[in-house]
């Protein structure tokens, strides 16, 4: 599944040294983030919105390391 879910991701961010791990945990938070904000705020949420928000969140983690 992970390599499902990096494949295609690829063509849309750099995970150049991000562990499965990493983007696991991203892809939960940020997943479960635009849920609510739909869910609950009625936001819509597009895959650019998406993948913004995992970019930011992936380079927060980098960062910290």
């Amino acid at each position: 599944m992970d390599n499902f879910i990096s494949d295609h991701l690829k063509d849309s961010i750099d995970l150049d040294g991000v562990t499965g791990e990493e983007l696991k945990v991203a892809l939960e938070d940020i997943g479960r983030d635009l849920v609510y904000n739909y869910l609950i705020f009625g936001q819509d949420v597009s895959y650019d919105l998406f993948i913004n928000n995992l970019k930011t969140y992936l380079g927060l983690v980098h960062d910290e390391n």
